[in-house]
């Protein structure tokens, strides 16, 4: 966990984390990469074209990445960011109405109550369990000053 220093005099630093589910959650990251490869397999044995096997290869990979591929994270005065291998999510604290504690770590819902989109809309950032609790903090003393300016 690094503190990056904040634009604003009144709001708090920000905080950046990099989760990394090999060692947080390793057996969730064995099964998901061996999921992802067996998938693969499947294409190949299929025999397409290369270019379609590549684009169905990393359409079936996308899911998953989040399970073992490590996340680098920060929250900031302006909203919060989950950076992966290949994609990167922000959320602007505008955009959150709800924070949740969820098992490994923090959701950031556009919605006030749970919605079934939260799936795809909601972000989740995934924090290492030994500061898990003082990352927690850290997001929702930025989304209350939010709440409060």
């Amino acid at each position: 966990m690094s503190v990056v220093p904040a634009t604003s005099q009144d709001a708090p630093p920000g905080v950046e984390w990099t989760f990394d589910p090999w060692t947080e959650r390793p057996r969730a990251a064995a099964v998901a990469a061996l999921a992802v490869l067996a998938m693969w397999l499947m294409i190949a044995w299929a025999a397409l074209p290369i270019l379609i096997a590549v684009l169905l290869g990393v359409f079936a990979a996308l899911p998953l990445l989040p399970a073992f591929v490590p996340a680098s994270c920060r929250v900031g005065p302006s909203g919060a960011e989950r950076q992966g291998l290949l994609l990167a999510a922000r959320r602007s604290w505008a955009d959150v109405r709800r924070v949740e504690d969820v098992p490994v770590g923090v959701l950031l819902s556009p919605y006030a109550q749970r919605h079934w989109l939260d799936a795809t809309r909601a972000l989740t950032l995934p924090m290492p369990g030994v500061q898990r609790s003082t990352l927690r903090a850290a997001v929702r003393d930025h989304w209350g000053r939010r709440e409060r300016g």
